[in-house]
């Protein structure tokens, strides 16, 4: 600071006042550092701990606090941190015990203040890579680990405009791989990969998830093999379990895609030793099926060739009560009506039910459940749109859980999708194009179950009942039911004892409520072509 009014003394003039006018400039600015921020610890080791933060660049105008702390013997690795702008960030790494931390990649985080978002709890080996763009949220512990775990997250990139909560928690001797999350927008998740107990775990390829607060959606409970993958285009629900299996079970779910507006509801379940396949089920709208072939004793049951019905309400077509032999196929063409569960088997049954399609507008329930030691297969779920799930794969007890191909899920808050109930395998793939619904449990497992369910698209916009339910030692096979749409259906085939059922090719029915047209004990009967009239028994 020059004096103005000495210009020509030369420059040692007042050689003692130059302390003080610097010790001023310092104040000044250490006032105006103060005023503008008041930093904090953000990267904090507690205990023998190795700990690596770089690459911090262009941090503006925040208070920040501790994003990396370690709790125990532990190896915390934080790299690539940059693009972080006005906001008050919490810990989004804590590790708790013998740990190995390894944080990547963090990018472009504008305007929020985040939680830890990857905490573990015992002896974990922890690696979170590459989270960028996320802006506008408060984010909460995405990875938690408590026990002996193995936690990998990796790939999170652009997410915005959401308060996270922890999406992978592993309870016990776990192995967690969580990978490829990216575009998730405006939500609060919620766990979506729990395991309580000895676990393997991996969730990987979340993608695209916009304005939706999520559930757990794989949870383990005891020794389970979790994987998740590839879940893509979910979009504005609230899932719940689709696939449930309790004992010792083998649960395969693959391919469930574009389903809209519905809440599903079981339509096959087993209780006691069964075998259930239910394959297909394709594009059914606006209807509640009841069951439609019911059989009690010990009956074989066939029923064929039902075709053209239309504008009546007809009452049970098929009933067998005793020792009976009924086979029921080719039934076609049935819309605008309210089914009810078609195949259900009570005793030691050999049921088959496959390639159901076309289903609209309805609210479905489980579809597949097994109580008891089953083999159950549910694969190629497609084309679920606007509904509210809930947890479609979840494993209690000793569990093998695959989920993969979660992608593009927007504006829903989803609950756990995958849950196992004792020694199960669980395998869920290919999940798909998810918008605005909430479905209910389609696969359920209750013992020692082998579960597939295959094939099932094109469902929009219903309420369906259990159209295939076992109980006891059965084996259960429902084929080929196509274009059913607006109707409430009745029971169409169940099975009371040790009974033999085989339901095909129903197709062609509308607008009517199925009265009993054909009773007795050995049958097989084709009919067709019957339009606006009230049937009722004629045999």
């Amino acid at each position: 600071m020059k004096d103005k009014n000495l210009p020509k003394e030369g420059f040692q003039h007042k050689c003692e006042d130059s302390p003080v006018t610097n010790t001023q400039l310092v104040t000044i600015e250490n006032k105006l550092f103060h005023e503008e921020f008041q930093p904090r610890t953000n990267v904090s080791a507690y205990g023998d701990n190795n700990v690596d933060a770089k690459e911090k660049e262009v941090v503006k105008d925040f208070e920040p606090r501790p994003n990396i702390s370690a709790y125990g013997d532990n190896d915390v690795d934080a790299k690539k941190k940059e693009v972080v702008k006005d906001f008050e960030p919490r810990p989004n790494i804590s590790a708790y015990g013998d740990n190995d931390v390894d944080a990547k990649e963090k990018e472009v985080v504008k305007d929020f203040e985040p939680r830890p978002n990857i905490s573990a709890y015992g002896d974990n080996d922890v690696d979170a890579k590459e989270k960028e763009v996320v802006k506008d949220f408060e984010p909460r512990p995405n990875i938690s680990a408590y026990g002996d775990n193995d936690v990998d997250a990796k790939e999170k990139e652009v997410v915005k405009d959401f308060e996270p909560r922890p999406n992978i928690s592993a309870y016990g001797d776990n192995d967690v791989d969580a990978k490829e999350k990216e575009v998730v927008k405006d939500f609060e998740p919620r766990p979506n990969i729990s395991a309580y107990g000895d676990n393997d775990v991996d969730a990987k390829e979340k993608e695209v998830v916009k304005d939706f607060e999520p559930r757990p959606n794989i949870s383990a409970y005891g020794d389970n093999d979790v994987d998740a993958k590839e879940k893509e285009v979910v979009k504005d629900f609230e899932p719940r379990p689709n696939i449930s299996a309790y004992g010792d079970n083998d649960v395969d779910a693959k391919e469930k895609e574009v389903v809209k507006d519905f809440e599903p509801r079981p339509n096959i379940s087993a209780y006691g030793d069964n075998d259930v396949d239910a394959k297909e089920n394709e594009v059914v709208k606006d209807f509640e099926p009841r069951p439609n072939i019911s059989a009690y004793g010990d009956n074989d049951v066939d029923a064929k060739e039902k075709e053209v019905v239309k504008d009546f309400e007809p009452r049970p077509n098929i009933s067998a009560y005793g020792d009976n032999d009924v086979d029921a196929k080719e039934k076609e063409v049935v819309k605008d009506f309210e089914p009810r569960p078609n195949i259900s088997a009570y005793g030691d049954n050999d049921v088959d039910a496959k390639e159901k399609e076309v289903v609209k507008d309805f609210e479905p329930r489980p579809n597949i459940s097994a109580y008891g030691d089953n083999d159950v297969d549910a694969k190629e779920n497609e084309v679920v749109k606007d509904f509210e799930p809930r947890p479609n794969i979840s494993a209690y007890g000793d569990n093998d859980v695959d989920a993969k191909e979660k992608e593009v899920v927007k504006d829903f808050e989803p609950r756990p999708n995958i849950s196992a109930y004792g020694d199960n395998d669980v395998d869920a793939k290919e999940k798909e194009v998810v918008k605005d619904f909430e479905p209910r449990p389609n696969i359920s497992a209750y013992g020692d179950n082998d579960i597939d369910a295959k094939k099932k698209e094109g469902v929009k916009d219903f309420e369906p009942r259990p159209n295939v339910s076992a109980y006891a030692n059965n084996d259960i096979n429902a084929k080929k039911k196509e274009v059913v749409k607006d109707f409430k259906p009745r029971p169409n085939v169940s099975a009371y004892g040790d009974n033999n059922v085989n339901a095909k090719k129903k197709e062609g029915v509308k607008d009517f409520e199925p009265k009993p047209n054909i009773s007795e004990d050995d049958c097989e009967e084709k009919k067709k072509i019957m339009t606006k009239f009230e049937l009722r028994s004629n045999i």
